[in-house]
């Protein structure tokens, strides 16, 4: 039997999976709470489940084998990086930002700044930045179902596209997280599974560095294969960046059973994920130039003909649709994120209770949903044409973020000193300056190239933060005691 013989059977089973578990979590949809946050219950191992499976998203693997093995080790490995941007979520945002019992970023910078215009303003930066980087995750349901059904790439983003936003829309939080412990489970079975086949082609860790090394000078060095110091510095910067403001995980802060669990939770998470890089992105990055890099035509094919060539088809059929689920367990949370940062913080929020409208939760739920949908056909529209590595599409997402979260979460947590003028300026400012960096090396600007867009986004936007929170006077009152409880200006 064929990949896509047993693949398409496997993958129906896949479907109906999600679809139970939907259905079955929408049953617990009684209130916005519910949808948004799972009624703030899930407990330590939930939670240390669902972060993994929104971290280890298909891009991740998919793009990071491609990535990896096109520029050297050192592209994915970043360890630092990741553990000290879930060190700063530690210490700094989970405790105040679980006990604050918000839903969402726009919340905080809406409730900590009192300023309504910068809650629309993050809504629609988490709105845009979700599509940028639901995008990418369309493109890997594209290439991973194309090997798996044997269909066309564009079907194979269209189907993908359809069965996370179907589960998504109908129930909630509650279904990613247990979906997620499904896609958890698959995704590391296919990557398992892949182990001993690769060893027996390529060899065990020192073979495979040996062996790359020869093949392409410079792929174990600092500097990779191709890559300045400048950018290799960004790089890290721009990951440290996406891992304090990444908004899978702080969301999920929101809905933890209490601040313990909410901050437990993370230095578990970054265990699993450098366990997870070193075999899954770096071992098999250094595989995938050894064996197959003559017979991929993008560095985004290398899973998939890694996948085909080595494992028997049931084997293969497994590995595939794992990735295919790990690409869902990361575009769940994001649709589910942008729904309530439309409903809840932009047309809630800004638009209709500062005015006197007061509409049930049963009103913006329905308009939760509905962008839900309009948000995966708008990705799915955008995931058409050809736009570059996978990777690559992910980190400009991150870029908007970071530039537009990071020093209002940072710096907005830990002193009262910041005015909603500075939030606002460093916000609005880092922004504009990320976006124009992304259109000039978008223009091949040769000058930009060493510089990833989301670092000198994030240097504006801390200059513009210092300087004008020198000049303008701090909030003071309820709005921000809310989140510095018996303490005192600093």
């Amino acid at each position: 039997m064929s990949v896509t013989q047993i693949g398409i059977p496997l993958f129906i089973f896949y479907l109906m999976m999600m679809t139970v578990i939907g259905f079955l979590a929408s049953r617990h949809q009684r209130s916005s709470t519910d949808f948004w946050v799972a009624g703030r219950q899930i407990g330590l191992p939930l939670l240390i489940v669902a972060n993994l499976a929104a971290i280890m998203h298909g891009g991740s693997i998919l793009s990071g084998i491609g990535i990896i093995g096109k520029f050297g080790a050192i592209a994915g490995l970043p360890f630092l990086s990741f553990a000290c941007g879930i060190a700063v979520i530690f210490f700094v945002f989970a405790k105040k930002l679980r006990n604050s019992n918000g839903f969402t970023i726009p919340d905080y910078m809406g409730e900590r700044f009192d300023s309504t215009f910068l809650r629309g303003f993050s809504a629609l930066i988490i709105a845009i930045s979700s599509i940028i980087y639901l995008i990418a995750q369309i493109r890997v349901m594209g290439f991973i179902l194309e090997r798996l059904l044997g269909i066309p790439f564009f079907w194979g983003m269209l189907i993908g596209t359809f069965i996370f936003v179907f589960y998504v829309a109908i129930g909630g939080l509650l279904a990613i997280i247990w979906t997620n412990i499904a896609q958890f489970t698959l995704m590391w079975l296919g990557l398992i599974l892949m182990g001993p086949y690769v060893y027996r082609r390529a060899g065990g860790w020192y073979d495979v560095i040996e062996k790359v090394e020869a093949i392409a000078p410079g792929w174990t060095s600092v500097q990779g294969t191709e890559w300045s110091v400048t950018y290799l510095i960004s790089w890290y910067l721009i990951w440290f960046i996406a891992y304090c403001t990444r908004i899978e995980l702080i969301t999920k802060v929101y809905a933890a059973k209490n601040a313990a669990v909410a901050r437990h939770a993370l230095p578990w998470t970054m265990l699993f994920v450098a366990l997870f890089l070193l075999y899954s992105n770096v071992y098999l990055g250094a595989a995938a130039r050894i064996l197959i890099w003559d017979n991929i035509t993008t560095p985004d094919q290398a899973f998939t003909t890694l996948v085909t060539m080595l494992l028997p088809p049931i084997l293969a059929a497994f590995a595939l649709t794992g990735v295919a689920s790990a690409a869902m367990s990361t575009t769940d949370s994001l649709l589910l994120v942008s729904g309530a940062s439309i409903s809840h913080d932009l047309l809630r929020k800004c638009l209709h209770e500062p005015r006197g409208i007061y509409k049930s939760d049963s009103y913006y739920l329905q308009i939760s949903k509905i962008t839900i949908i309009g948000m995966g056909c708008l990705s799915f529209l955008g995931a058409i044409p050809d736009i570059g590595l996978v990777l690559r599409i992910v980190s400009f997402s991150i870029a908007f973020l970071g530039s537009a979260f990071f020093f209002p979460l940072l710096l907005g947590l830990t002193t009262k000193r910041i005015s909603k003028v500075a939030a606002i300026a460093s916000s609005v400012g880092g922004t504009i300056t990320c976006t124009a960096w992304i259109y000039l090396q978008a223009s091949n600007i040769s000058w930009t190239m060493e510089v990833h867009p989301g670092v000198a986004g994030l240097v504006i936007a801390g200059f513009i933060m210092i300087a004008v929170a020198t000049i303008t006077e701090p909030l003071i009152g309820p709005p921000v005691d809310k989140f510095f409880p018996k303490e005192r200006i600093i």
